[in-house]
């Protein structure tokens, strides 16, 4: 069974046909030429960390002062 009131839900402003949209103007846009940036340059910040292998990474170098793990020997 259908409620009576369910009619006046259509007739509340804003439920009828859609108004017809106009297209909006389409803007032209400037083109404007891109600045070229500052070139990079590569830091060779491992340099410190001594010789490398070739993956980049530090290689490992003996040391006496250190034991296998990298640790300090005490003597």
């Amino acid at each position: 069974m259908k409620d009576n009131k369910d009619n006046a839900t259509l007739e509340l402003p804003g439920f009828g046909e859609p108004l017809p949209v106009a297209p909006e103007p389409r803007k032209t846009l400037k083109l404007v030429p891109r600045q070229q940036g500052k070139k990079q340059e590569q830091l060779e910040l491992l340099e410190v960390l001594g010789p490398t292998d070739c993956s980049g990474l530090p290689a490992w170098v003996f040391d006496e002062n250190t034991d296998l793990t990298g640790l300090p020997v005490w003597r």
